[in-house]
């Protein structure tokens, strides 16, 4: 710095010699609690007389405020070197008072429920947009969380992180904002159990029994309980049968059940035999049973040859050749 600016700082810091006229009055105060993140000269000093002018040089931001639980000593040629180097002429102020200040900050408790409210809003917003039974639960104690009160305001904002949440938990961070500023974050875990919906049997079932509310049930139970890809609906029944015996409270999967049986076990059919454009009509035994549709294999009753087909309608196969 040169000779000549030196010499203006330390004037200024001093008062300078007399012409106090027009000029701002700055008394610099022996203490003072920073309210936000960072501290003004308004804080540090009391302006007079008390014009547009003063309000903008209270304006002037000097420099962050000490962390929690320290203090720091400002002194006058340290507030000049602020008014100068935010362009403020240094000789248009008369300094008073402490030649020097002690600034600490003044930190309130942020309220564990308020950041658990504000979590909690932003993770019911997303669940809601992605859909799905899911139930949460928040963490058993957040860690206390100190923050400046702000000169203006202190407020929270939650977002989820990665927008989305994961098969089992869920993070959303609380950012605790002073005067516009984040100061803090505060990241909150869910744990998340997510639903579905199973078709469960209420007693013990016969293959080929038909499938319906009298002997089926919706039962809501959790994924992890349940990873397999189980029916859910009644409707995914309708028209069906079991497919195999069943046990009594199982979960029922497509594989359980079947389309009823046109053509049963021992029944007489008709069997067309398709070769080319040529077709043959004769009778036949059905091995099994079998739904429309469906593979059936066939006894011819005089040969006791056996023919595959296709079940047409009821009491009538299709044999390709």
């Amino acid at each position: 710095m040169h000779v000549f600016a030196i010499a203006c700082l330390c004037l200024a810091a001093s008062g300078g010699p007399g012409g106090d006229e027009g000029r701002l009055q700055l008394r610099l105060k022996p203490s003072v609690s920073a309210r936000g993140v960072d501290v003004t000269v308004g804080e540090l000093c009391e302006i007079a007389p008390p014009n547009a002018e003063a309000v903008a040089v209270a304006q002037v931001r000097f420099g962050p405020a000490p962390s929690g639980g320290h203090a720091r000593t400002v002194t006058r040629t340290e507030i000049v070197q602020a008014l100068a180097a935010a362009g403020r002429d240094v000789g248009a102020f008369r300094f008073e008072g402490a030649s020097e200040v002690v600034v600490q900050s003044l930190q309130v408790e942020v309220p564990a429920q308020d950041l658990l409210d504000s979590a909690t809003a932003a993770l019911q917003a997303v669940l809601a947009l992605e859909g799905g039974d899911v139930e949460f639960t928040p963490p058993p104690r957040l860690r206390h969380v100190q923050a400046p009160p702000g000169r203006r305001s202190q407020e929270l904002v939650a977002r989820l992180r990665g927008d989305r949440t994961g098969p089992t938990a869920a993070v959303v961070d609380v950012d605790v904002v002073v005067d516009g500023v984040p100061f803090r974050k505060v990241p909150v875990q869910f744990q998340l159990t997510r639903y579905q919906p199973v078709l469960k049997t209420l007693g013990v079932l016969r293959a080929g029994t038909p499938l319906g509310p009298e002997n089926l049930a919706v039962a809501r139970e959790p994924v992890a309980q349940a990873p397999g890809l189980f029916l859910g609906s009644i409707d995914q029944v309708q028209g069906l049968v079991a497919a195999r015996n069943l046990q009594a409270d199982q979960r029922l999967t497509l594989g359980d059940t079947a389309l009823p049986a046109v053509i049963h076990k021992g029944d007489v059919v008709t069997v067309v035999l398709t070769r080319g454009r040529v077709k043959v009509t004769a009778k036949a035994l059905a091995n099994h049973d079998a739904p429309l549709g469906g593979r059936l294999t066939l006894t011819n009753p005089q040969s006791r040859a056996q023919l595959t087909g296709t079940v047409a309608a009821p009491g009538l196969v299709v044999v390709q050749q």
